[in-house]
């Protein structure tokens, strides 16, 4: 059986060919509507736009097209072209659910969200997926910051699609962010209670007993998460941090290793393990890790900072000063990062720029008592 999936890409490969040889061929209008939702999808915004003029120059009264067109629109902060277009669809399909979504996101983008509320409640009535309407209103309601309501809403995504992960993900933010820890993780246990192989649920649930420093059931969440799916790098990462609170450096270790074979190389990753072989005493391997770290991602600040402290700690502040100057280079408006660099200045005899630094992190807020004695001195 031909699936849809082949179908699309044929279409797509075919339209492309047809562009590359600076020829317009013909499309059904639901065929266009595909191409164009996959670049948009792909965030290939201009061969979306370019493939939408094209559709339109042939199907200009197709609605499917004219709301795309109008998503684009919005999009593009072109709220009164857009307002305009859907108000001459709404009498040709007052029953089309996407009219009304489309005009929710014009006035989300106008900071109405309570408008937006109403016109997606009313597009529920007539859509066929009410579960993305419920997600739609649930972020209404987080941008007004009202996380209780939002909550109901990601619940109810959660009840009709065990497998919304995108809902599952922001419901713990709620949860988090009115600092209801434990009816999360009452939440998550009974919704594993009947997805029990559901790897995301089992890394929120980890990451919710971390909150609680109940490191050891927070370990064991990484572990049924890695049983449901041996390839979630979250999961060896998230362990791999609760291995090292637990001063499990070697355990650690292999975690973050396995990161790094299933994923491309993380600068954070290469870090954590550096740090890991210090705390062993194994020096050698610390500097090496902190070096790949540096090498991975050179814009990373951090990175240059744990160089530069692993120096400091080694008391060759020779070295130290010789990545101060990276440090600054990126975090120059940081006043923890310009603080720390003003100490190896100090530690070094070059005062005159350390207290600079100290004053220029003063400058930016940065009135802590360290800082005042430091620079008193």
């Amino acid at each position: 059986m031909y699936s849809k999936n082949n179908e699309r890409k044929e279409v797509i490969s075919r339209y492309e060919s047809l562009l590359d040889q600076h020829k317009v061929g013909f499309f059904d209008s639901y065929q266009y509507e595909e191409i164009i939702l996959y670049y948009f999808e792909n965030a290939k915004y201009a061969k979306a736009k370019q493939a939408l003029e094209i559709a339109l120059s042939q199907f200009p009264f197709v609605t499917a097209l004219r709301l795309l067109q109008a998503e684009m629109l919005i999009q593009e902060d072109n709220l009164q072209q857009a307002g305009e277009i859907l108000d001459e669809v709404i009498p040709q399909e007052p029953y089309n659910a996407d009219i009304y979504v489309q005009r929710a996101h014009l006035y989300s983008k106008k900071n109405d969200h309570h408008k937006a509320i109403e016109l997606l409640q009313y597009a529920a009535a007539y859509s066929d997926t009410p579960s993305e309407i419920d997600a739609l209103i649930a972020m209404e309601y987080v941008y007004m910051e009202q996380h209780a309501l939002a909550k109901k809403y990601f619940k109810r995504c959660i009840a009709r699609n065990p497998e919304d992960y995108f809902a599952l993900q922001h419901l713990m933010h709620c949860f988090d962010f009115l600092g209801e820890h434990q009816q999360a993780i009452q939440f998550l246990t009974a919704f594993l209670d009947n997805n029990p192989y559901c790897e995301v649920a089992w890394h929120s649930l980890g990451r919710q007993y971390i909150l609680q420093k109940n490191y050891q059931e927070a370990l064991r969440a990484f572990d049924f998460a890695i049983i449901s799916d041996n390839t979630f790098t979250g999961a060896y990462f998230e362990k791999g941090k609760v291995l090292e609170r637990l001063k499990n450096y070697k355990a650690a270790i292999e975690n973050y290793k396995v990161t790094l074979s299933l994923d491309d190389p993380s600068s954070f990753a290469y870090l954590r393990i550096g740090h890991c072989y210090e705390k062993l005493g194994e020096r050698a391997m610390a500097e090496q890790y902190y070096f790949k770290a540096v090498h991975e991602d050179p814009q990373s600040s951090k990175a240059w900072l744990a160089l530069v402290e692993y120096y400091a700690r080694e008391n060759d502040y020779e070295k130290a000063e010789k990545y101060v100057a990276k440090v600054l280079l990126n975090e120059g408006d940081n006043p923890i990062f310009l603080r720390r660099c003003a100490d190896i200045y100090n530690h070094i005899g070059r005062t005159e720029e350390a207290k600079q630094i100290y004053e220029q992190a003063m400058d930016l807020v940065d009135y802590s008592y360290d800082i005042h004695t430091d620079l008193a001195e």
